[in-house]
């Protein structure tokens, strides 16, 4: 690229471009992040920081969320060998006193520490033995205003039953169940309006050395094995009460967490991870346009000197000098825009104002995000650049 040529060029006319590359990368990388951070976010509603545990609930159920099943195959599960852990939960959607909806888990303390690492930002964890007791996420917590000591009255939307909890603490979880209120399974059945023998889900964390998926699904698949396991003296048992099994499911699914919920998505709304990428590329698609017509002017208004250069065999050289300009000015905006479109992301999830359901959105963020959307916006801005070059006469 000869510096003689680079003399040549209005470089305040190379402004429409970088402004055209970078507004086009920031909208892409925003829409990106999003979209990929709502399918992250739905598929990870159930996952802990264990890994991917398994989740058990009925198989006609529309989400884990929204089933109920027996807690009798608890006693089951608790002696085959393999499982590790059990975590019975009770999901129930309710409204503040604003008609804010939140999520609220009713949790049996003693088995949810062996699923999540929780850190208590502020009071202590809900105890055992007393039942108005509640704790709230941290991003619930800043959404809501909630802080310990507020007493906080939840209206269940799918029944007319309501419970006055206190809030005696705030945790963070670093995950879904930041944007939830946790209480005891007890009160959350009351308030769900399930009879005290049954759950919406139980998480499930076993050995796979010992006890296999297919083991565990033949074992559940139909409400159990039918065979009455040894009692023992349980906090989770002491909630079977003499209530009729008969209304219960008799079918049970077991599958990961990040599997169940993106099942639930592709049946429900037929939507997979590729769905969302496609919103980004509509995007991306919708802005070539414009990164067009700013190269196609670009070039346009240097039409003298390219004719010129091109009538004395000069061709080759104007090509390579205008293209790597381009080349650079545009990669170097696409990357400034990508980086000012996740920031974008990040800031509107930070300020509450990317939620979906009752859930914050958390934007992804992956260095081949940023230098896709740089990349791909280059790419229409080479190609009309060349051919505007191409189209001027000598």
């Amino acid at each position: 690229m000869s510096t003689t040529l680079l003399k040549i060029i209005k470089w305040k006319k190379l402004t429409l471009i970088l402004l055209t590359v970078s507004v086009a990368s920031a909208i892409v990388a925003f829409t990106a992040c999003i979209s990929l951070g709502v399918f992250s976010t739905m598929s990870n509603l159930l996952t802990t920081d264990v890994g991917d545990v398994m989740i058990i609930y009925g198989a006609d159920a529309m989400s884990p969320q929204t089933s109920v099943i027996s807690l009798a195959i608890y006693s089951e599960l608790m002696s085959m060998e393999g499982i590790e852990a059990i975590s019975p939960e009770t999901v129930s959607v309710s409204v503040l006193l604003n008609d804010a909806p939140i999520v609220v888990r009713g949790v049996d303390p003693g088995s949810l520490e062996y699923f999540l690492d929780l850190k208590m930002l502020d009071g202590v964890f809900i105890s055992g033995e007393r039942y108005f007791e509640a704790v709230v996420g941290l991003e619930a917590s800043k959404r809501f205003g909630l802080k310990t000591g507020d007493r906080v009255l939840l209206r269940s939307i799918l029944t007319r039953n309501f419970i006055e909890v206190e809030i005696v603490g705030v945790y963070e979880s670093k995950t879904s169940l930041d944007d939830e209120i946790l209480i005891l399974v007890q009160a959350a059945q009351w308030l769900r309006g399930l009879p005290p023998n049954s759950v919406s889900m139980m998480r499930v964390k076993m050995d796979e050395k010992l006890l296999s998926r297919e083991k565990l699904s033949e074992a559940v698949g139909w409400g159990g094995t039918g065979e009455k396991a040894a009692s023992e003296a349980s906090r989770i048992i002491s909630l079977l009460f003499s209530v009729s099994q008969e209304a219960l499911p008799s079918r049970y699914v077991v599958r990961g967490a990040s599997e169940s919920m993106q099942e639930f998505m592709a049946r429900e709304f037929k939507l997979n991870e590729a769905s969302f990428w496609s919103i980004a590329i509509l995007v991306f698609a919708g802005s070539i346009s414009t990164i067009i017509l700013a190269s196609t002017v670009f070039i346009q208004d240097h039409a003298r000197e390219i004719s010129i250069i091109k009538s004395i065999g000069g061709s080759k050289r104007i090509n390579s000098t205008f293209l790597i300009v381009v080349l650079v000015s545009s990669l170097l905006a696409g990357l400034a825009g990508s980086t000012i479109g996740y920031l974008m992301s990040k800031f509107y999830s930070e300020s509450n104002l990317l939620i979906i359901g009752t859930y914050t959105i958390k934007p992804i963020i992956d260095v081949l995000i940023l230098l896709a959307s740089a990349g791909l916006t280059c790419i229409p801005s080479l190609i009309a650049t060349k051919t505007a070059i191409d189209s001027v006469e000598t």
